[in-house]
């Protein structure tokens, strides 16, 4: 399955990735996102779309008719088609679809979708003994009445927090939530021992999908909250908190958006997009030293990220230092066909302004 010339299409919610950037290496890809979903020809499955997509009987509830001919990719597996390479598991893989059916009491169509879901890891078909345990459990729990896609999400989470669901003993709860048993007590995904009161089993990438809607539909204060609850429930994800930012900005909090930004750093000092918001913050607070210095860090991370160099090489411009935004402008002609006129046009007034400077007596 090629990249090349695709038209993607991201279902749910990709962890650590905000949409500019995919955007961005889906386009180095030769490939662009589709403007409609049912126009794209490869449909990239989030990992957080989970719980609402995979219905008991292993179908795919995508809330739209899929195209003809499209094609579906994994989380990860698209992450390496862009550049980000996974570490798919270990161990010899001998056995086949069929015995996976046989032993677990999963159909094809559950096998196919928990490969789609990164649950199952095949290569060319064959699964290892790995696979064929974690299938066994996930037919437990089904025989048992928990629900497909919500047993599906737990073995994602359970991952995040570096457990097996080869490994790992788990059941449903009373109340749908699937749970782990530690020391004989019952424990959230994440380790967390249970609490006497229990509430419902919301979990992030519900919370961050009913923000992403909130949001999309200009409910900035119900986004707010439901971000605010994902950040809670996930502590990981850089993306979650870069979001509440950019709605706490647009709400006109900017102390509020700013703290937000430096927790999504906090969480990954890799996120490019955080710096550059952060810089934009401090650049309309006057704080220009520090706007310089964020945007520095945005293009450190992402060398080609343009509009971090943009907004850098022409606040340096506007404080007159033009040694200083030279190079920058000269970075963005060479790597961004779009912008190169305006750049040699920035650059040429750079030397200018530094050959004046050179003359004055």
């Amino acid at each position: 399955m090629s990249l090349l010339g695709a038209r993607v299409h991201i279902h749910g919610r990709f962890r650590g990735l905000t949409k500019r950037r995919i955007a961005q290496l889906v386009t180095a890809g030769g490939a662009k996102m589709a403007r409609r979903a049912t126009s794209a020809t490869l449909l990239a499955l989030g990992h957080g779309s989970a719980v609402s997509t995979l219905s008991d009987a292993g179908d795919l509830n995508l809330g739209f008719k899929v195209p003809p001919r499209a094609e579906f990719v994994s989380e990860r597996r698209f992450k390496a088609k862009l550049g980000i390479p996974f570490a798919g598991a270990e161990g010899v893989r001998n056995y086949s679809g069929l015995q996976l059916e046989r032993h677990s009491g999963l159909s094809a169509a559950q096998l196919r979708c928990l490969v789609l879901y990164d649950v199952l890891d095949p290569v060319a078909g064959s699964y290892s003994y790995r696979d064929l345990v974690a299938a066994r459990t996930i037919g437990r729990l089904v025989s048992a009445g928990a629900r497909f896609g919500k047993i599906a999400a737990a073995a994602l989470a359970l991952e995040l927090h570096g457990i097996d669901l080869a490994t790992a003993r788990l059941a449903e709860s009373p109340w749908g939530e699937i749970l782990q048993e530690i020391g004989g007590q019952s424990a959230r995904l994440d380790g967390q021992l249970l609490l006497p009161l229990h509430g419902d089993d919301l979990d992030a990438n519900e919370a961050f999908a009913r923000a992403e809607a909130s949001e999309e539909d200009g409910d900035l204060p119900t986004a707010r909250r439901w971000y605010e609850l994902a950040a809670r429930l996930d502590r990981d994800d850089a993306v979650i908190p870069y979001n509440l930012g950019n709605v706490l900005d647009a709400l006109g909090k900017s102390a509020e958006a700013e703290i937000a930004y430096r927790q999504a750093i906090g969480r990954s000092p890799d996120l490019a997009d955080a710096w550059f918001n952060l810089g934009l913050l401090q650049e309309r607070a006057r704080r220009l030293g520090e706007a310089l210095e964020s945007y520095a860090q945005a293009y450190l991370v992402e060398p080609t990220y343009c509009d971090a160099l943009y907004n850098a090489a022409a606040l340096l411009m506007r404080l007159r230092r033009f040694r200083d935004a030279l190079p920058l402008w000269e970075k963005i002609a060479a790597t961004t066909p779009d912008g190169v006129v305006e750049a040699r046009r920035l650059a040429h007034l750079c030397r200018l302004e530094l050959a004046e400077a050179a003359a004055r007596p």
